[in-house]
């Protein structure tokens, strides 16, 4: 009888235990969302008080133009109003509104730049500011409106902390949890990558506040493990930025400036042959080639691309008339095999038929053949480089 009466209460024991544990867990999780629900809101309050006035910004202006626009081209399309007097009353209206951003106690808030108490990397004397710009947030020296010797225009672009990771695991996870909230009026924070052992937390409100903090720590770039590349054109050590087209290979010397492109396999790209200055005039522009290299091989490119877009794969006439040897060797003196593309200038200009060679690209073999076109269309005729000589293939 004891022993059914010790088992009956071990049994309810335990019934009873799970019972708390759930009630608990159930309770945290109310908590935890109220929690959640509350950051929201005060987010979205934020946001609220961010858009109460379109002219506290340029970019709240453009966007009232741009609605305002919108409306009365719809109506000039359909025939209800006529163009000019749309313009009228367009600019009459933005006059005004410009007229109100110039007031200075309800108008656009002046974009002054936040003194930070970071040191120039250049000068060494004045300190680095928070700048706002219309490309993003970037740091710029306080000495920039100095005169003379004392003038320092170094400037330094920022990656954005949505990039940066902590190398703590931990500590990342915290950080995904928990955003940093400025210290005078407590709204949320952006936060850019300095260095790899320092983060910049800007104020959302920036420039109508100048509450900032530097965290100090290990950081990397989110998606990329391996290590910093040499450049290879003036030895320097080339670090992984985060730009306008995505992440990039940067040169660390001011006076060089050399690029690599991360690819998508966490590799830099292959570097490539100079671009080749040449006289062959553009059809759709006035402009000239260049002639470049890229992965998909040699081409023209119109001399301001992308402002002019003009591409096209050059013929070997215009190749051989084009570029000279020492032009050519001086462009791919920085590839793996310098000599690379010193056998297109002993390529035929036209086939057996007397049809144009365009010289083309073999990305299985890494190599450059030429292919004869009549009128535009290809004729089948080929020629590949053997080694020592070009050899015609017939159709």
């Amino acid at each position: 009888m004891r022993k059914l009466i010790l088992l009956l209460s071990i049994f309810f024991l335990l019934i009873f235990t799970t019972i708390i544990k759930n009630s608990t867990k159930e309770i945290e999780k109310k908590i935890y969302n109220t929690k959640e629900n509350l950051r929201v809101l005060k987010n979205k309050y934020e946001m609220v008080l961010m858009d109460f006035n379109y002219l506290t910004t340029p970019e709240k202006l453009m966007e009232y133009q741009s609605k305002y626009f919108e409306n009365e081209l719809d109506r000039v399309a359909n025939g209800d109003l006529q163009w000019k007097d749309v313009l009228d009353s367009y600019y009459a209206a933005f006059q005004q509104d410009l007229l109100n951003a110039m007031d200075e106690e309800t108008g656009m808030l002046p974009n002054l730049p936040t003194l930070t108490n970071i040191n120039c990397p250049d000068c060494k004397k004045n300190k680095l500011t928070i700048r706002n710009a219309s490309n993003g947030v970037f740091l710029g020296c306080a000495g920039y409106s100095l005169p003379g010797d004392e003038q320092c225009k170094k400037t330094l672009n920022l990656i954005s902390g949505d990039e940066a990771v902590s190398i703590d695991d931990q500590e990342e996870a915290q950080n995904l949890i928990t955003k940093h909230r400025c210290s005078k009026c407590d709204l949320s924070m952006d936060n850019y990558l300095l260095d790899e052992n320092h983060k910049l937390h800007v104020c959302s409100n920036n420039p109508d506040c100048d509450g900032f903090d530097v965290e100090e720590g290990a950081f990397k770039i989110r998606g990329y493990d391996g290590p910093t590349l040499s450049c290879h054109k003036c030895g320097s050590e080339m670090q992984l930025k985060t730009g306008r087209f995505g992440k990039y290979f940067g040169c660390m010397n001011d006076n060089c400036g050399t690029t690599r492109a991360l690819q998508r396999n966490g590799e830099p790209k292959p570097i490539v042959m100079e671009p080749i200055v040449t006289e062959i005039a553009c059809t759709k522009f006035e402009d000239f080639y260049l002639l470049r290299d890229s992965m998909k091989g040699l081409f023209l490119a119109a001399s301001k691309y992308p402002k002019n877009r003009e591409t096209r794969a050059p013929s070997s006439k215009e190749f051989l008339e084009a570029v000279s040897k020492d032009a050519l060797i001086d462009a791919c003196q920085y590839l793996e095999d310098p000599m690379k593309h010193l056998h297109l200038l002993e390529a035929p200009k036209k086939d057996s038929e007397g049809h144009p060679y365009i010289i083309r690209y073999n990305k299985i073999e890494d190599t450059h053949y030429l292919a004869s076109e009549k009128e535009g269309k290809k004729t089948g005729n080929t020629a590949t480089h053997n080694g020592t000589k070009w050899v015609e293939i017939t159709k």
